[in-house]
């Protein structure tokens, strides 16, 4: 179904891409220079192929999404690796995973069918971006190669869209975990939800109508929540993005050998205001198998 309409707005979501990881996105066509100034182009690995062809067929169902409407990218932290776990890299240097991270975001602004006009790139963890050196350089180095699209590095950023009813939505990297039991998955998300709505509210500010978070590379959506103020409802909703990135040694200590992983984003359709909100991902049980 054709979805055609002067004030349809989409708005992509996504976060944690880790360029320069080992398991981290890589564009095949990122040109590289070794220490002998010869360029040359990256080879993936099995991991980094799987990633890279389903970010691709994820940016082609945003296409299909906004069908020729208004696209606004949002990058929500860690767009790279940095150098702190220098044993998970495949790109060492800094120079490398400055110009992967920007060839990452490449297809988006070359795509035939897709009318970006806006790039925002959110710092994430200071430890994977040289305590936030990382955003600024990758939105200069795209700003140079596509003068014409509108990108920039930020930190903590709420965005009103004037021709959305002035909603907004908020983006910031760090937020609640997801859960630490399965039954227990976006009830800290709930709970971190409300307790901003009513941070807004108490100051006499009406809350932005979806908070994004990311960092856990996992898909949450919760809400919407209701507040009632004055008479009125206030409603407002959380996601949590998914990656595109595996999951190391690291990670997987941290998330207490989580077997599963989500890889993808997520795509707001307004419409006059936010409407739908579409996830595009896919989960990866990246447990061994065996039988004996």
């Amino acid at each position: 179904m054709k979805k055609r309409n002067r004030n349809r707005l989409v708005v992509v979501l996504l976060s944690d891409l880790h360029a320069g990881h080992k398991l981290g996105l890589l564009n095949p066509d990122t040109p590289l220079m070794d220490e002998h100034a010869t360029p040359y182009c990256p080879s993936l690995n099995t991991t980094q192929r799987y990633l890279y062809n389903l970010y691709l067929a994820h940016i082609e169902q945003v296409a299909d999404l906004a069908d020729g409407c208004p696209v606004i990218l949002d990058v929500n932290g860690d767009i790279t690796h940095g150098a702190h776990y220098a044993e998970h890299l495949s790109l060492v240097s800094v120079a490398d995973q400055i110009t992967a991270a920007a060839w990452d975001l490449c297809p988006w602004y070359t795509h035939p069918r897709i009318r970006l006009t806006h790039v925002r790139i959110i710092v994430g963890t200071a430890a994977h971006s040289w305590e936030g050196s990382a955003e600024p350089l990758v939105a200069n180095q795209l700003s140079q190669m596509y003068p014409k699209i509108d990108t920039r590095p930020l930190y903590h950023l709420q965005q009103k869209f004037t021709s959305q009813n002035d909603q907004v939505i908020d983006l910031a990297h760090h937020g609640p975990f997801p859960g630490s039991r399965k039954w227990l998955e976006g009830s800290i998300a709930r709970r971190y939800l409300i307790s901003a709505m009513m941070d807004e509210i108490v100051d006499g500010v009406a809350p932005p109508i979806l908070y994004a978070r990311a960092h856990y590379h996992q898909y949450v959506h919760v809400g919407p929540e209701r507040i009632r103020q004055n008479g009125h409802d206030i409603e407002s909703s959380l996601v949590i993005t998914p990656s595109y990135s595996g999951i190391d040694d690291y990670v997987r200590q941290a998330t207490r050998s989580k077997g599963k992983i989500d890889h993808g984003l997520v795509a707001l359709e307004f419409n006059g205001g936010l409407g739908e909100v579409y996830p595009f991902y896919q989960e990866l049980d990246i447990r061994t198998k065996e039988e004996l």
